[in-house]
């Protein structure tokens, strides 16, 4: 009855809503947060940072935040955080609903230019979007699963990071850089840490000494389901609907 009541509300506000005369692209859905599936509700936060040495020897910081609900429906709703050039904070909102079968987004903040909720259509290959984990890590001495002279595959010894038992792999690449004068050859790493039960990744380090090295961490995990309010479309915005535009 709770799915039903919250579809029907959806498609009667809907129907007093006018349709857009433009159609943008639609945006990436999130691959972080486990959209889809059900009975592991949570909350938490996802920080990432990239470190990058420059060519003059000087080493540049990027960091963002990601706030991220999902609910015991597999509903999931994504609060990128931004800052203005006046350095005002204002979020991207992306709610995923794949028991309706849409998802939703918009921007809060005094920094948004324009009121607008834009609702797309999710198809079926969108509905889970975090990968489930590959197979139980060995607990003691592992060694590599899969391995050529450029490329390996190593299971890791399962960790608890920030408070949730996860299970991890690493992968090795190694390139060798046609077209320089000194042959260099690099090596690309990519460590990816899930868990099992929540079926979201808690950890994910990429290595590249051309880009930098990127790490996201979940944090402040909260177990249980959020608000439900939270997945729903804010008071006052117009709605434009793009899913008559992609049938």
């Amino acid at each position: 009855m709770r799915i039903a009541l919250w579809s029907v509300a959806l498609l009667v506000a809907l129907t007093h809503v006018s349709f857009a005369q433009s159609r943008p692209e639609p945006v990436p859905l999130q691959t972080m947060s486990g959209t889809g599936f059900t009975g592991a509700p949570y909350s938490c936060k996802e920080t990432t940072v990239k470190v990058q040495t420059l060519t003059d020897g000087t080493t540049t910081t990027e960091t963002s935040v990601e706030l991220l609900w999902r609910d015991a429906e597999g509903r999931t709703r994504r609060h990128i955080i931004r800052h203005a050039d006046s350095g005002a904070e204002y979020g991207s909102i992306i709610i995923t609903d794949p028991v309706a079968g849409i998802y939703l987004k918009w921007t809060t903040g005094d920094e948004a230019t324009r009121r607008v909720v834009s609702i797309w259509p999710v198809t079926p290959a969108q509905r889970v979007t975090a990968p489930p984990p590959s197979g139980p890590a060995s607990t003691s001495n592992p060694s590599p699963t899969s391995s050529t002279p450029d490329f390996q595959k190593e299971v890791l010894t399962p960790q608890d990071i920030n408070g949730v038992y996860a299970e991890g792999t690493r992968t090795t690449r190694t390139i060798r850089l046609e077209g320089e004068s000194s042959g260099r050859v690099i090596q690309v790493t990519n460590e990816l840490w899930i868990s099992p039960d929540l079926r979201i990744i808690m950890r994910h380090i990429h290595g590249d000494p051309r880009s930098g090295t990127v790490t996201t961490n979940v944090t402040d995990m909260v177990r249980g389901d959020p608000n439900p309010s939270l997945f729903l479309a804010p008071q006052g915005y117009e709605v434009e609907d793009h899913r008559a535009q992609n049938r």
